[in-house]
C-alpha cells in the first residue's frame, strides 16, 4: 500500500506539473486541491502531497488564507540567477556528452530538425497560436534535453528538471506576441552549437552554448512583465 501511494502521488504530481508547464493556470491564480482531486478522480491526499513537492520546485507557492497559487513570473534578477545556474549545469552536461560525440551530433541534429518543423508550421500558419507556442517551447527544450540524456548523470538530470520549472516561469513573460518571441533566434543559436559539435570543437560548442544562454537572458529581460492569457 505504501508503494502504491507513492506511485499515485508521483503520477498526480506529473499531471499537475504538465498542466503548469502548459500554462493551464495564470500566475497568481489559486489551485484548488479539492478541485484538482475531482478532476483527476483521486482523493485530496495525493494532490496535497504533490503540491508540497511542487512548492519546492518554485512553480507553486503556499499563501496564507488562500492555499496554493501559481508562482508569479520571474523578476529580472531572478532570471539572471536562473540563467547563471543553467550555464553551469548545462556546461557540465555538455562536457560529459562530448564523450560520445557521434551520438551527440546525431541526436542534436534530430532535435534541431523537430524544432525546424515547428518553425515551418508557424511560418505556414502566419500566426503564433497558443498550441504552436507550446510546440516551440517543447522543441526548444528538447534540444537541451539531448545534452542531458547523453551526459548520463542522474544528479545533473535532477538539477535540470528543477531548472526546467523555473525556465517555464521565465517563459511566461513571452506574452507580447510574435515580436517578443525568440523562435528564430533560439533556433539559429542552437544551430551554432550544433555546428561546433559537428566539428568536434569542444571549446567552441561550450562557448556557443554560453552565448546562447546569454542571449536568452537578454531577450527575457527586454520583454514586458506580463503572463500568457
Amino acid at each position: 500500500m505504501v508503494v502504491r501511494r507513492q506511485v499515485l502521488r508521483a503520477e498526480v504530481e506529473e499531471l499537475i506539473l504538465q498542466r503548469l508547464l502548459e500554462s493551464r493556470w495564470k500566475p497568481g491564480s489559486r489551485i484548488s486541491i479539492d478541485g484538482v482531486a475531482r478532476d483527476l478522480e483521486v482523493s485530496p491526499t495525493p494532490v496535497r502531497e504533490a503540491m508540497v513537492a511542487l512548492e519546492r520546485s518554485g512553480l507553486v507557492e503556499y499563501v496564507a488564507l488562500r492555499g496554493y497559487v501559481v508562482a508569479p513570473v520571474l523578476e529580472p534578477a531572478q532570471m539572471a540567477e536562473l540563467l547563471d545556474a543553467r550555464r553551469a549545469v548545462e556546461a557540465a552536461a555538455l562536457e560529459r556528452a562530448f564523450e560520445d560525440v557521434d551520438a551527440l551530433v546525431e541526436n542534436l541534429e534530430a532535435a534541431h530538425a523537430v524544432h525546424g518543423d515547428v518553425i515551418a508550421q508557424i511560418r505556414e500558419s502566419g500566426e503564433v497560436t497558443y498550441e504552436l507556442l507550446q510546440e516551440h517551447f517543447r522543441a526548444d527544450w528538447g534540444f537541451h534535453e539531448v545534452i542531458f540524456d547523453l551526459a548520463d548523470n542522474r544528479y545533473l538530470t535532477r538539477m535540470v528538471e528543477t531548472l526546467r520549472g523555473h525556465t517555464h516561469r521565465m517563459r511566461q513573460t513571452w506574452a507580447g506576441g510574435p515580436p517578443a518571441l525568440d523562435i528564430h533566434e533560439a533556433y539559429e543559436e542552437h544551430g551554432r552549437i550544433l555546428d561546433k559539435v559537428r566539428q568536434h570543437h569542444h571549446d567552441g560548442a561550450l562557448d556557443a552554448l554560453a552565448r546562447h544562454l546569454d542571449e536568452v537572458l537578454q531577450r527575457s529581460t527586454a520583454v514586458p512583465d506580463v503572463s500568457i492569457e
